[in-house]
């Protein structure tokens, strides 16, 4: 390939980068506070799937936000018609950078509130009364799963909005790493971590789907990335995690139904007898 070539090569392939205008591209701020996944592009992208694809069920909705990062989220969750957005997120300077972005741009404060806590404390205590959880990106830095997905079902909200990275493979496992907690990027520390590193996992998607299940939540819809593409434009490269299946964008709903038979509510069956203890 000669040099023009290669120089016409980038070119395009810089300009397709380019050519998805969307929603941060008005809240540039938003590229300074982060250098964790902040590609304007891949913003835009993911905006489209994780916030304008569930507009319908954010619109009035009184929303958790997750390992909130920088409020990115937050922002947009109310933008696109949430009555109030509650983020939880570990790294005090990220809620920092969460607070001046807000102000930043004019959204009314009591709209919002950002908690500068460990994730698995603030819902331990919290007083949350929530309708939907956004959970982007935080699933694949923990190990903790039955812990979580308990305290959110006790949350009570209707849906579970997740974007996550997954294992490889067919089975029922979970990939085993380690994070380095000092890196913006990975595990917050916790009562678990040694030294600087804390137990993480990717599960397959049959794993978390079990997960789900076990505490009543079904995947109402898998977002897909590859027609998104197709019709939006951009970079095949901003999205191939998504489209190589290392990554998934899942609505889940609360239904009983998915419900192990030991799981469901039954107010009307009676608690089975207790048996006297025989005397040793």
């Amino acid at each position: 390939m000669s040099s023009a070539d290669q120089t016409s090569t980038r070119g395009k392939r810089r300009a397709a980068k380019k050519a998805v205008p969307g929603f941060f591209d008005d809240y540039p701020r938003f590229l300074e506070t982060s250098r964790t996944a902040s590609s304007l592009a891949r913003l835009n992208l993911r905006h489209l799937a994780q916030i304008d694809a569930n507009k319908d069920i954010l619109k009035g909705a009184r929303v958790l936000d997750i390992a909130s990062h920088d409020g990115r989220w937050s922002l947009a969750a109310l933008k696109a018609g949430a009555s109030h957005v509650t983020g939880i997120e570990g790294r005090p300077e990220l809620v920092q950078y969460s607070n001046e972005s807000m102000q930043l741009y004019g959204i009314p404060e009591d709209s919002y509130r950002f908690v500068a806590e460990d994730i698995f404390t603030a819902l331990e205590h919290e007083d949350l009364d929530v309708d939907v959880v956004m959970c982007f990106g935080f699933l694949y830095h923990t190990l903790r799963y039955p812990e979580f997905f308990s305290k959110v079902r006790k949350l009570d909200a209707d849906y579970l909005l997740i974007d996550t990275k997954v294992a490889p493979g067919q089975g029922r496992t979970i990939r085993v790493t380690a994070d380095e907690t000092a890196r913006e990027a990975h595990a917050v520390a916790d009562a678990y971590t040694e030294g600087t590193r804390t137990l993480v996992g990717a599960p397959t998607q049959k794993a978390l789907q079990v997960m789900l299940r076990v505490y009543g939540y079904g995947v109402e819809s898998v977002h897909d990335w590859g027609r998104m593409i197709k019709q939006v434009g951009g970079s095949p490269g901003d999205i191939a995690a998504y489209t190589k299946g290392e990554r998934v964008t899942w609505r889940c709903r609360f239904d009983e139904s998915v419900l192990p038979p030991s799981l469901a509510p039954t107010p009307e069956r009676e608690a089975p007898p207790v048996s006297p203890v025989e005397p040793g």
